[in-house]
């Protein structure tokens, strides 16, 4: 027999390279860089959204805004059952049956907060003193029924892992819906313009849920089983929601009675602005951190801290510099996104970026805790925000009038942390010195933050 050639042996010895241009596709399209990557576009196109919208609309469309956005939340959290975690968990996550079962108990609970939300409207309105908003509260309560009857695959999606996807789902009615409320807002002038446009992107994401996903439609059914076990589940979701409503939406509904609609708007306009880091930690927590952890638990993965903490280094590291940074940045940042009109939001906007400085680590180690079948880890930290914010709160208003009771919001993610890392230390998840190293590249974060406000405001 004759042996092969030389050459054919060197070939066949040598590894072949992946092209270079596969390697940057493989990293982008990893899940975390998937999050950082979707994210970073969803808040500069909010924020493009926000500086045209402001030049369009008078600041008191802000202050509507943010008083009907602060009761469809509470609507939303009031008869939060947890589908979301509970469809990724469950071991028939995929079945048809419990699908079923899920997609029916979603549907009867979004038709039945939209009678509540249609009937309660005039008094919830006459709460806020603004009688006026009544029409546009029962109109905004037409987003649950369509969100209500969305396919399930945007959450089996995410028990599959697929972020890519729905990370691109999310940015196409985002985009659909800036865009109509540009031309909306040319032409009306008016808050229906944010309204409208809210609705047909809603009306969009169930529309794609259906057709981007295979075996999408489901049919109803109600499981005595499932639907027990989902009520087992939700009870501590449910509870802890109610808590995070009060939490949330408390300072809203105390200021949105107590300020002007104009100086809300300012106050709304920042905390959008304080949000946008949050929009990271809530969609890698649960489309990154969740699934991840989940799974491990259910594969009996040995050495979860490692693992915890090996998934999340670069992105907590990064994020809370970042954090830091708005923080350090705030005045600079309103300076150069609007007008002189929207100066008064600076002071907000440097208060509540407190908050998201914690975020990743409450939401990563409250993750920890759910995926490791530790349900009371959520409605215990909220709990401890309540009492924070009863406390705090009301010394906070009294000792510094509306700029207290706002620092006691930014500073309300700190109690839940060190609840967690508590509850982390004593089922050996925690690692302390690298919470602190991610909170001390928050601190550099404010350093540079504020030296670039100094630097630069003046010429702005």
């Amino acid at each position: 027999m004759t042996p092969p050639p030389a050459s054919a042996l060197v070939e066949d010895s040598v590894p072949l390279r992946t092209p270079p241009g596969h390697k940057l596709r493989d990293l982008a399209l990893r899940d975390t860089n998937v999050v950082v990557i979707s994210v970073v576009l969803g808040n500069l196109l909010r924020a493009f959204s926000s500086v045209v919208l402001t030049r369009l609309l008078v600041p008191e469309v802000f202050g509507i805004s943010g008083v009907i956005a602060s009761i469809v939340f509470a609507f939303g959290m009031v008869s939060d059952l947890g589908f979301q975690a509970f469809v990724v968990r469950h071991p028939d996550g995929d079945k048809p049956r419990f699908l079923d079962t899920i997609w029916t108990m979603a549907v009867l609970r979004s038709v039945i907060l939209t009678g509540a939300a249609f009937m309660l409207a005039p008094t919830l309105a006459g709460l806020f003193g603004k009688p006026e908003l009544a029409s546009l509260i029962e109109v905004s309560a037409l987003v649950f029924v369509i969100e209500g009857f969305a396919s399930l695959t945007l959450l089996t999606a995410l028990r599959h892992r697929k972020v890519l996807k729905l990370s691109l789902i999310e940015m196409a009615v985002l985009v659909l819906q800036i865009l109509l409320s540009f031309v909306l807002a040319y032409l009306w002038r008016s808050y229906w313009a944010i309204l409208v446009s809210m609705l047909i992107g809603s009306a969009f994401k169930t529309s794609l849920s259906y057709l981007l996903f295979p075996n999408s439609l489901r049919k109803p059914a109600l499981d005595r089983l499932y639907v027990r076990e989902l009520w087992e589940f939700a009870r501590f979701v449910t509870g802890s929601s109610i808590i995070t409503l009060l939490l949330l939406q408390s300072d809203k509904f105390a200021l949105g009675s107590l300020m002007s609609l104009d100086d809300f708007g300012f106050y709304i306009l920042a905390g959008n602005l304080a949000a946008a880091p949050l929009a990271f930690t809530t969609a890698y927590a649960s489309r990154v951190l969740f699934p991840t952890y989940s799974q491990a638990w259910r594969d009996g993965e040995e050495n979860l801290r490692a693992l915890f903490y090996a998934k999340r280094r670069l992105p907590s590291l990064l994020y809370c510099f970042a954090a830091g940074g708005l923080i350090g940045s705030a005045p600079l940042v309103i300076a150069v996104l609007y007008d002189p009109r929207y100066a008064a939001s600076a002071i907000y906007l440097q208060i509540l970026a407190i908050a998201p400085l914690f975020a990743l680590a409450s939401y990563a180690g409250n993750e920890t805790l759910t995926a490791t079948g530790h349900i009371k880890a959520t409605f215990q930290a909220n709990v401890a925000k309540l009492v924070w914010f009863c406390v705090a709160g009301p010394a906070g208003y009294a000792l510094g009038g509306v700029l207290g009771l706002v620092l006691a919001v930014g500073l309300m993610e700190i109690p839940p942390v060190i609840l967690k890392w508590n509850q982390m230390h004593r089922l050996k998840f925690l690692d302390l010195r690298q919470e602190l190293l991610f909170l001390a590249a928050g601190g550099a974060g404010i350093i540079v933050g504020a030296v670039g406000d100094r630097l630069i405001r003046p010429f702005v």
